[in-house]
């Protein structure tokens, strides 16, 4: 992408509602256009599936020019008013403004939707969200409501409970979490509390191991966990997504805040580890970071066959083989109210 500056008119539509990147190139003559589909531009976007009040909503399209005619793009598709929610535009579209785009130029637009969304709906509600005029851009958005604030999630009965949820947002994507209160409340009450106190935003996963598991919920400055919570092994299986919670060693009832993200089913792990909820959506994200240690392995075998001499049975070897590089992340962990909505299956 050729990065830039967008025409002032331009970046002044833009205020309050995000942010752009745009590659404008010298004046010259361009194609009248009709619609933004134009013969000649391909347009691509990307949007969330989750949307959580009080948080971030970023959207971004990108613009290519793959004609060899210049074209003459409206204005308006550089700005909210370029996406519908549920078929209702989120601005006013007016015809008269455009951009001139040169020949095999690209531009990105990134933009915060929040809070036209808010004002777009009088109550919370899933909707889906679109580019005008470009099919296949259609996504179905999960609508997630904040809890109110102040919340002490230790003091809550298990039913209490179920009425919360978790969204990680990790290096590789968010993760949406459904938690099982009926099962293992004090690892869920424990779970609740860490995440709305902040305790796992900066926690590095530290140990990933492909067709297994990946590990994370270390503070990021060294700080101790509240808190030690006894085992409290069930009859949920660990399966692809499931969360069970870490401990040391054979110490059952040693399990404070680390937890692992189940990779591939580990029939093993059932019964003997504290699961205490599953991934509704975002494995997508869990197989990201597990793709970073997989390139550690491939290199293993680089340096083998070119003659180092690698013991994969000492600890540090081991280590460095289940440590993600690059370095993947828990950047914040958001408690939002639960709901019956699912991802559709694809």
């Amino acid at each position: 992408m050729i990065a830039g500056l967008l025409v002032p008119a331009l970046a002044a539509a833009l205020i309050g509602h995000g942010s752009s990147e745009a590659a404008v190139a010298a004046p010259a003559p361009v194609s009248p256009a009709s619609s933004a589909t134009q013969r000649g531009v391909e347009l691509s976007a990307t949007i969330p599936s989750l949307f959580i009040e009080n948080e971030p909503f970023v959207v971004s399209l990108e613009v290519a020019v793959t004609g060899d005619s210049a074209v003459d793009l409206p204005a308006w598709m550089l700005t909210p008013a370029a996406w519908s929610a549920s078929r209702k535009a989120l601005l006013r579209r007016p015809k008269k403004a455009s951009v001139p785009l040169q020949p095999g130029q690209v531009l990105t637009v990134t933009l915060d939707l929040a809070p036209l969304i808010m004002e777009r709906f009088s109550s919370p509600t899933d909707f889906s969200l679109a580019v005008e005029g470009k099919k296949g851009t259609k996504q179905d958005v999960i609508w997630l409501g904040a809890p109110e604030a102040e919340i002490d999630y230790t003091t809550l009965s298990g039913k209490l409970l179920e009425d919360y949820q978790v969204v990680l947002f990790t290096s590789g994507g968010p993760i949406w979490v459904e938690l099982w209160p009926d099962v293992a409340p004090n690892h869920v009450q424990n779970f609740l509390d860490l995440c709305s106190s902040g305790f796992y935003e900066g926690s590095v996963f530290h140990r990933v191991i492909p067709g297994f598991m990946a590990q994370a919920g270390r503070s990021k400055d060294g700080t101790p966990a509240p808190r030690k919570v006894k085992a409290e092994f069930n009859s949920r299986r660990h399966v692809a997504g499931v969360l069970s919670a870490a401990r040391l060693g054979n110490d059952m009832d040693s399990a404070e805040s680390e937890f692992f993200i189940v990779h591939r089913t580990s029939p093993h792990l059932d019964q003997t580890y504290s699961a205490f909820g599953q991934v509704l959506s975002g494995m997508e994200a869990v197989e990201a970071i597990v793709d970073t240690v997989e390139k550690n392995d491939r290199l293993l075998e680089k340096l083998k066959k070119g003659g180092v001499q690698i013991d994969e049975r000492r600890p540090e070897v081991a280590m460095a083989l289940h440590d993600p590089f690059p370095v993947q992340t828990i950047q914040k962990a958001v408690v939002v109210l639960a709901t019956k909505s699912r991802p559709k299956k694809k």
